[in-house]
């Protein structure tokens, strides 16, 4: 196959894919408003309304409501709740002094994790030093 051939196929084997990752993540789509600073892997975003939408099983993306910067966030399934109404949406936080980790989300019966940062490891080290532990902070988020 000449060079021309190849990145024509290149090219249709992109927009697939594009097609295939864009018409999952219309599938899940998120709106939260949280009420404080919170970090997504090395990145702290700030207080606000936020949407996420779902590219993948395990890959979210998160924006402002003014669709400004992206962060993306890995996850894994963590559970099927039977007991979870499948209407129901929200997001959780690990809180760790006074600083917010976002750790996971659930959306109907199915949660996903979001593995923690080593700067999370490293203030929940600190607290147990002190007798302390992270609390976790629910955010309810309607489903869009």
């Amino acid at each position: 196959m000449n060079r021309k051939t190849l990145s024509i196929m290149a090219g249709v084997a992109l927009m697939t894919a594009a097609g295939v990752v864009s018409g999952y993540a219309q599938d899940t789509r998120l709106q939260v408003h949280v009420p404080f600073a919170f970090s997504v892997k090395n990145s702290t975003l700030p207080a606000g309304d936020y949407k996420l939408g779902q590219l993948s099983q395990s890959v979210w993306v998160i924006r402002n409501s003014e669709g400004r910067p992206a962060v993306i966030a890995m996850s894994h399934p963590d559970r099927i709740d039977a007991k979870l109404a499948e209407d129901s949406a929200s997001v959780a936080f690990e809180r760790c002094g006074d600083r917010y980790f976002l750790s996971g989300l659930q959306v109907g019966t199915q949660t996903s994790a979001i593995p923690e940062t080593e700067a999370e490891r490293a203030l929940q080290r600190e607290m147990a030093r002190g007798g302390l532990k992270p609390e976790t902070i629910y955010v309810l988020a309607s489903v869009r």
